[in-house]
């Protein structure tokens, strides 16, 4: 199975997102913001040595905009972008259908098919705290009755945000209960973070349907990781853990470091604290064969086609 990384974010140029959003999303990292095109998030891959990336636009028009230009609404990277840079690197990068469901409902289930038969796409991005909606919303309906049709895994984002205009109550893990109580069959991938990391475990171990994606430990200390991934396991869900970075440019794994590093030092923490190992076949399934089999990618990705792949 080859490894892969769930989540990765294309943003190229000031046309995708303007600087004062790129800004306000790094500030509390102390870093600088990067663009990242599908050849930069290749070399993303290649330093962690994962082999797949899924790749992530947005479409965040109807709700961001800065205080001082309230008539600019600039935070869009178009599903034709990402389809065009995962094309240029087959078998490497699979897209993600970035659609903002409330600014037209069927434009946005037709869109998501198209994004499916046309490029290949493996997800659908959910985003309710930048969307400002309850994820259970009923307008939503008719996407993930698509999204079911499809077979099409949903990703979605809980937890903090420094983007300031994404509201945090609709960050809450709890608000995909009533989701997964409705669409017993939808696939939900979870984006775990502080401060509702508890709440998302809770949320995906109830639902055999949901996945939790540890970007959020990407950039932190293994520690915290391993008491996640201890908890999960408590609960049943640690085969429904799978690993992303978040591009791995706010992570503090040391100079030189990458994501991947953090994840790989889950045992040496276990051997610390007295707890127990990580299975190679858990950590195997974690930095990729739960993703790949949720995900349909190929067993030798590269070289079969990449978004040609169905």
């Amino acid at each position: 199975m080859p490894t892969v990384d769930v989540l990765l974010y294309l943003t190229e140029t000031a046309r995708h997102a303007p600087v004062w959003w790129m800004e306000e999303l790094y500030r509390p990292y102390g870093g600088e913001y990067v663009w990242t095109d599908g050849a930069a998030l290749v070399d993303l891959l290649d330093r962690a040595g994962i082999d797949v990336g899924l790749a992530h636009g947005s479409d965040l028009r109807r709700t961001t905009f800065h205080p001082d230009h309230p008539d600019r609404h600039e935070v869009h990277v178009p599903n034709d972008y990402t389809a065009a840079q995962c094309a240029a690197h087959p078998g490497r990068l699979y897209g993600v259908a970035c659609v903002d469901a409330l600014r037209d409902v069927r434009a946005a289930t037709e869109e998501i098919e198209r994004c499916v038969t046309e490029f290949g796409f493996r997800m659908m991005k959910l985003l309710p705290t930048y969307h400002h909606h309850d994820p259970a919303d009923p307008r939503l309906a008719p996407v993930y009755e698509k999204c079911l049709e499809l077979d099409l895994p949903i990703h979605t984002h809980t937890g903090f945000t420094p983007i300031i205009n994404a509201p945090m109550p609709h960050a809450r893990p709890v608000l995909l209960d009533e989701l997964g109580i409705r669409y017993r069959e939808l696939k939900v991938v979870v984006y775990l973070a502080f401060p509702y990391v508890d709440e998302g475990i809770a949320v995906v171990a109830r639902h055999p349907n949901f996945y939790a994606d540890l970007s959020y430990y990407a950039g932190g200390d293994p520690r915290d990781l391993y008491r996640v991934l201890n908890k999960l396991r408590s609960l049943g869900a640690l085969d429904r853990a799978v690993y992303g970075s978040d591009n791995n440019d706010k992570q503090k794994s040391g100079p030189g470091g990458v994501a991947s590093d953090i994840f790989r030092a889950v045992n040496r923490v276990a051997a610390e604290v007295g707890g127990p190992e990580l299975s190679d076949e858990e950590m195997e399934a974690i930095m990729g064969g739960t993703a790949s089999r949720l995900l349909k990618i190929p067993d030798r990705a590269a070289g079969t086609g990449g978004t040609a792949a169905k």
